[in-house]
C-alpha cells in the first residue's frame, strides 16, 4: 500500500527490494490482474508476482510456484462491533443465511462454501473493492489475517476475525511463469536462506505484526489478541 508520503510500501514491496539488490538488477514494479496473472506471466509483461499470491492447486497447474515462505490465515474482515459474530466457527455457523464477500477464486469459495453451507457467497476481484463499495451490503470478507491486518490500518473502522479454534493455514508463494527451472531453485534457495538469517521473520514482524512502530497503546491485533503470536 501507499504510505503518507506516497511510497509503494509493505512486506512483499520490501522482500522484492531485497531480492532485486542481491540480483543486481533494476526493480520495476507494475500492476497486475490477478485474473490474468498467468497470461502476464507468459508475456513476459513481468518475471515474478510479490503480491501475496496464496498457493492452489489450479494455480499450480498455470504457473510455477516457489517454496511457501510463509503460511497465512483464513479470516474474517468485518466491522468493530460484528467481530464477535465471526470469532469462532460455532458463531459463524449460527448466523441466519450471511453474505459473504470472498475473493473470486476457486479455491477459497470452495473452503467457505464447506465452512459456511448457508451462506451466501459474493465474489469479489480486489479487497479494495469491498472496503470501498461493498462493505455495506456484506457481511463480512473473508481473507487472510495477515493480509486483512494491513488493511484496517487503512480502513480502522474494521477489524480481522479468526473463528477458532480450527484456523485454516494458506501457504504464500511467489509464482513465477513455468519452464524456468534455473530460477524457480535459486528462489527457493534464497527463501530458505531469509528464513535461516531471520530476515522473513524480521520483515513479518515489522510489516505484519506491527513492531517497531511508534505507537502509546497498541491497537486490538488479531495476530496479538486472537492467534497470540506476541505479547
Amino acid at each position: 500500500f501507499l504510505n503518507s508520503a506516497g511510497k509503494l510500501v509493505g512486506f512483499d514491496i520490501e522482500m522484492a527490494n531485497l531480492l532485486a539488490k542481491e540480483l543486481g538488477v533494476t526493480l520495476e514494479f507494475v500492476l497486475i490482474d490477478k485474473q490474468k496473472m498467468t497470461g502476464q506471466l507468459k508475456a513476459g509483461y513481468c518475471d515474478i508476482i510479490m503480491s501475496g499470491i496464496a498457493i492452489t492447486a489450479d494455480r499450480a497447474q498455470e504457473m510455477a510456484f516457489t517454496m511457501p515462505y510463509m503460511d497465512n490465515t483464513l479470516a474474517f474482515i468485518v466491522e468493530d462491533h460484528r467481530r464477535g459474530d465471526f470469532n469462532s466457527r460455532e458463531a459463524v455457523q449460527s448466523l441466519d443465511s450471511p453474505r459473504i464477500g470472498i475473493p473470486n477464486v476457486p479455491y477459497y469459495i470452495n473452503r467457505v462454501s464447506d465452512y459456511l453451507p448457508r451462506a451466501t457467497l459474493v465474489p469479489i476481484n480486489s479487497p479494495r473493492e469491498f472496503f470501498r463499495d461493498r462493505g455495506e451490503d456484506l457481511d463480512a470478507f473473508a481473507f487472510t489475517a495477515e493480509g486483512g491486518s494491513a488493511w484496517t490500518l487503512v480502513y480502522p473502522k474494521y477489524t480481522v476475525a479468526v473463528p477458532l479454534p480450527d484456523t485454516v493455514a494458506i501457504p504464500m508463494a511467489y509464482p513465477i511463469a513455468r519452464g524456468d527451472q534455473k530460477m524457480l531453485d535459486f528462489l527457493d534457495t534464497w527463501i530458505i536462506l531469509k528464513k535461516k538469517d531471520d530476515t522473513i521473520e524480521r520483515i513479518y514482524d515489522y510489516w505484519i505484526l506491527g513492531r517497531g512502530a511508534k505507537k502509546k497503546d497498541p491497537r486490538w491485533s488479531v495476530v496479538r489478541n486472537v492467534l497470540h503470536w506476541v505479547e
